[in-house]
């Protein structure tokens, strides 16, 4: 055989390999991904209650002279005495470090 042969095949090899690897990881992450996810139950009328009168007091609060980040750790506090640590996870990594971000300037 020749080299240019040999090469074509040594190409041709890598190939199917990449390929077949390809469609290994393709296949898995297509299982992982067709597991149905654990929906979160919806909150009751007695927890709904209690945070909306949370919000409440966030917007009182953002409507005051107060600092942003007063008012975000009062809405935690609140969160945390009326519902518990765990029942508060939007207060950890929330919107509310993305919303307060300013926006880049356009060249308009």
């Amino acid at each position: 055989m020749n080299a240019l042969h040999m090469n074509t095949r040594r190409a041709l090899s890598g190939l199917i390999r990449i390929l077949a690897a390809t469609a290994l990881l393709t296949s898995a992450a297509m299982t992982f991904a067709a597991e149905p996810q654990a929906a979160t139950p919806a909150p009751s009328k007695e927890m709904r209650e209690k945070m909306a009168a949370i919000h409440e007091k966030m917007a009182v609060c953002l409507r005051s002279d107060r600092t942003f980040a007063e008012c975000r750790e009062q809405m935690q506090q609140n969160c945390s005495d009326t519902m518990g640590e765990r029942a508060c996870p939007m207060m950890g990594m929330g919107m509310h470090g993305r919303m307060m971000r300013p926006r880049p300037q356009s060249d308009r």
